[in-house]
C-alpha cells in the first residue's frame, strides 16, 4: 500500500489486481488495435489519490505491455479506465512513472 499521493514499490500481482486489469482488457484491445491473447498481470505499482492509479506489467506470452489504469473511488458508479499503455516491453522493464 502506498501513502496518499505516493507510489508503492513494485510487487507481484494479486487476484484483485488481475480482476481490475481484466475490466480494462476491452479498452486495451480497442485503443491498441491488438488482441492481447494471454493477459496475465505479473507485477504492479499503485498510487493512491482520489481513487487509485495502477501500473500493471502484463504478460502476453510473446511480450509484455504496461498499462496505466485509474480506478475511481467507491460510490462514483464508474469502473476502471485505461489511461495509457506501452507495447513491446520486456520482463524487468521499469514500471510506472513515480
Amino acid at each position: 500500500m502506498s501513502e496518499p499521493g505516493g507510489c508503492s514499490i513494485q510487487r507481484p500481482a494479486t487476484a484483485e489486481d488481475q480482476a481490475i486489469a481484466d475490466k480494462v482488457k476491452d479498452q486495451f484491445e480497442t485503443m491498441s488495435g491488438t488482441d492481447p491473447g494471454e493477459y496475465k498481470v505479473e507485477s504492479v505499482i499503485e498510487q493512491e489519490n482520489v481513487g487509485k492509479s495502477y501500473w500493471f506489467s502484463v504478460n502476453r506470452k510473446f511480450d509484455f505491455v504496461h498499462l496505466n489504469v485509474f480506478d475511481p473511488p467507491p460510490g462514483t458508479n464508474e469502473g476502471p479506465k485505461l489511461l495509457s499503455f506501452q507495447l513491446n516491453k520486456e520482463m524487468g522493464d521499469k514500471l510506472g512513472d513515480c
